[in-house]
Parts: structure tokens; C-alpha cells; sequence
């Protein structure tokens, strides 16, 4: 391949990728993967489209083989940028040190070479960690410097990001009504940043409040929508994501069939993936069903199962809440 069809391939993949078509950019730039590994640019392209569409693993695997020549290059924008999506990817297999020690590098050569958008960035991805690990005031002080220099840069796609990471940490505060607004805000932004697959993360996230506030009709209904967009974009983690809140909607709506469908299928999605906080979550989802249908045996499985993976994760307020869901299972299973 000559380089002017290699830059013919980047800039058709550049352009995929700012529609938000990441699926087809990464197709794209996977035919063409033995060549691009020795330009920056294009290798972190795909790493980027790759972890967009939930392939961590692979992302993972690129980004070990490419880094290497990406750091001996003067190419600091393309480094900076597989700094940081080689934490994105850890972050997703549920390596969360590992992924912590990448975002804070990329945040210190963001700062160095004064990429304001890739501080931002770097931020809004620690305080994903912060509120997963409990840690809802540091998540929350993070979004807000993101979310500052987003504003500051004009940057749409940056705040839809920031103001849907937000609405989970204000959602797991209680606040549901003003996490539903947030989620709205991010909704917007998505929608001017033409990023269709960010508006279908923040309207799975309504529905995750739509179920919280007691209408589990609408929130399996829009949960199934959601499922079918992320089908279509390529993004197999979050269509499995959306499964298990339908089918926690219909655990809730007694319909236990579809939902041991939904959420089987969930667990297997995640487990595929690697995405270990989405099978930690499927799996409890799923021992809340078999609780609800009567197999306590079955949801202790299941829900033990969760629990080791909520402590990898030092996932301690999600640990301890199932902690005590079993407890109370297991004097109500202890009563049959």
C-alpha cells in the first residue's frame, strides 16, 4: 500500500469516526492493521475506535504492540492520546490501577504540552474510577474541572460524555430528578455533537432512573430501543448493558421468563468482553430474578459471584449492599 492511499484510509476513517460511526472505522482500519502499527495518528485511531466500541481486549492488545513506537515518535498528540485510551481500555477489564496509572500519565502530558481538551479528558475518566470505587465527592469535583474546560473549548462530544458520568455518581446519591436532567443535557449535547450513539447512552440512563422511580414499563421499553441502537452501532457491550435493565424491568413486572432470557444474555455479553463492572451487575440483576422466582440457591450463586467481582473492582458500596441483600436472603431461604 502506498502512503497516499494509507492517508486516503485515515482521512475516510477520521471522517467515520466524526459521525460517531466507529464500528465502520474500526472495520476500516483493521484491513489495513499491518501497516498502519508504525504511524501514530492511525494507530491510535483505531485503539480509539476499538475501545468506542467496547472491543477492550483488542483494544488492549493493539495498544501493547503499538505504544512502543507511538512513545519513539515525535508524535506527542498521538501519544497522548494512546496514553489515555490505553487506561480507557484497562478501565473496561475492570484493571483499575492499571487504568488509574494511565489516565493520570496521560493527564500529566496533557498538562505538559497543554492539551486542554485531553486534561478534561483524563479527568472525567479518573472520576469514573472515583465514583465506582465510592468515592462520589472526588468523582463529583473531577466532572466539574472537566466540564469547565469542555465549556471553555466548545466541546460538545466532551460534555455529553461529562454530564452522563455525572448523572451516575448524582444518580447513586439519590438525587434522581436531577440526575434525569443531566442526563437530558447530555442528550442535547450529543445530539449537536451528532454522536448517535451518545444519545443512546444517556437515554439507557434515563431508563435506569425511569426503573428507580417505579415505571418499569417505560424503562423496558426504552431499554429495549436502546439495546437495538447499540446493536447497530457495534457496541456489543452496552446492547448487553441494555438487556439486563429490561430485564430488570421485567423481574419487577413478574415477567420472569424474559427476563432470565434478557439477563442470561447480559452475563454472557460482559463475560465475553471482559467488561467485569457490566457481569458484576448482570450477575446480581440476575440473582434478584431468581430470588423473585423462587431459586434462593441460584441467586446465591449468582449474587457471590457478583460479590468477588464488586471486590476486584474495590467496588465497596456496591460489595456491601449485596452483602446484606444476602444476608436477608439467606434467613428467608433458611425459613423454607
Amino acid at each position: 500500500m502506498s502512503e497516499i492511499t494509507l492517508r486516503d484510509v485515515r482521512t475516510q476513517a477520521q471522517r467515520l469516526a466524526a459521525a460517531g460511526a466507529w464500528t465502520d472505522a474500526a472495520a476500516l482500519l483493521l484491513e489495513h492493521a499491518a501497516r498502519i502499527g508504525t504511524h501514530p495518528e492511525t494507530a491510535a485511531l483505531l485503539a480509539e475506535s476499538l475501545v468506542r466500541t467496547g472491543r477492550a481486549r483488542e483494544a488492549r492488545e493493539w495498544l501493547a504492540g503499538v505504544l512502543p513506537a507511538i512513545e519513539s515518535s515525535d508524535d506527542r498528540a498521538s501519544l497522548r492520546r494512546a496514553t489515555v485510551l490505553n487506561g480507557a481500555a484497562h478501565f473496561m477489564l475492570g484493571e483499575l490501577d492499571v487504568a488509574r496509572r494511565g489516565f493520570n500519565e496521560a493527564l500529566e502530558l496533557a498538562r505538559i504540552d497543554g492539551d486542554d481538551a485531553l486534561v478534561a479528558r483524563a479527568m472525567s475518566n479518573l472520576g469514573a474510577i472515583a465514583n465506582i470505587q465510592g468515592d462520589r465527592t472526588g468523582a463529583l469535583a473531577l466532572y466539574h474541572l472537566a466540564i469547565s474546560a469542555h465549556q471553555r473549548l466548545g466541546n460538545t462530544r466532551g460534555l455529553a460524555e461529562c454530564f452522563h458520568n455525572m448523572a451516575i455518581t448524582i444518580r447513586d446519591l439519590g438525587r434522581l430528578q436531577e440526575a434525569d436532567e443531566l442526563e437530558q443535557r447530555s442528550a442535547e449535547f450529543a445530539r449537536d455533537a451528532e454522536q448517535p450513539l451518545l444519545v443512546s447512552i444517556a437515554r439507557l440512563g434515563r431508563a435506569e432512573l425511569a426503573l428507580r422511580r417505579g415505571d418499569a414499563s417505560f424503562a423496558e421499553a426504552t431499554a429495549r430501543r436502546a439495546a437495538t441502537e447499540f446493536a447497530a452501532a457495534g457496541d456489543a457491550v452496552r446492547e448487553g448493558e441494555a438487556q439486563r435493565l429490561a430485564g430488570v424491568a421485567c423481574t419487577v413486572t413478574g415477567k420472569h421468563r424474559e427476563a432470565l432470557e434478557l439477563l442470561d444474555f447480559a452475563v454472557e455479553r460482559a463475560r465475553q468482553h471482559g467488561a467485569v463492572f457490566h457481569e458484576a451487575e448482570a450477575l446480581r440483576s440476575r440473582a434478584e430474578l431468581h430470588a423473585a422466582a423462587g431459586a434462593p440457591m441460584s441467586a446465591l450463586d449468582d449474587a457471590r459471584a457478583a460479590l468477588g467481582l464488586f471486590g476486584q473492582l474495590r467496588a465497596n458500596d456496591e460489595r456491601a449492599a449485596l452483602l446484606r441483600w444476602i444476608d436477608g436472603l439467606s434467613l428467608e431461604s433458611g425459613q423454607g
